[in-house]
């Protein structure tokens, strides 16, 4: 048996926002007032069972970089499956002689075909030196048999290119903590 109860101030709202059914004399008693159904939240962040994503997503130990430029070529950055928060930053600079636009590309290998998902290119200038640094953040998805490669093409010697990544998910979409984290 359901615990009943009543409450005025529920009885009068109810009343007075639906007077067609009657200022009820003995008082009416809506069902609505009268069963408590405990509720539960399976929600997790609320619960304090998970990190929110900004904090799991957070930089940590396991966090893993790579420097490429020293020479044109591909570099195989990350080559297990899951999700990677990857972090991307590029800086060159062209030559006066050279004149020769510096590119760097991030792409997924499959063994066969690249898809890219990031890409510069500098801009040329006959007349003067000019650099170019740019700075990004993006996650990508990585199969079984996939991996993420940069590739620096121009003249070699003139940029570099620095990836920091770390997994936040593996290949199910179940999330990867921050590295020694644990809820107290």
């Amino acid at each position: 048996m359901p615990f009943q109860f009543r409450k005025e101030a529920i009885e009068e709202d109810l009343n007075s926002n639906f007077p067609s059914q009657g200022q009820g004399n003995p008082p009416l008693y809506y069902s609505l007032s009268e069963t408590v159904v405990p509720t539960y939240s399976i929600n997790q962040v609320a619960e304090g069972s998970s990190l929110p994503t900004y904090l799991q997503t957070a930089w940590d130990s396991s966090t893993g970089n790579a420097v490429f430029g020293a020479s044109t070529g591909s570099t195989t950055l990350i080559s297990n499956t899951g999700f990677w928060k990857v972090d991307v930053i590029f800086a060159g600079a062209t030559s006066l002689s050279g004149a020769v636009a510096l590119t760097a590309d991030i792409d997924i290998f499959d063994g066969l075909t690249s898809k890219p998902v990031w890409g510069l290119q500098s801009v040329v200038n006959q007349t003067s030196q000019s650099q170019t640094v740019e700075n990004q953040e993006f996650y990508v998805f990585l199969r079984s048999g996939d991996s993420l490669r940069g590739t620096i093409g121009g003249l070699s010697g003139f940029c570099t290119v620095s990836v920091v990544y770390r997994q936040v998910a593996d290949v199910n979409g179940n999330l990867v903590n921050p590295l020694g984290f644990s809820f107290a």
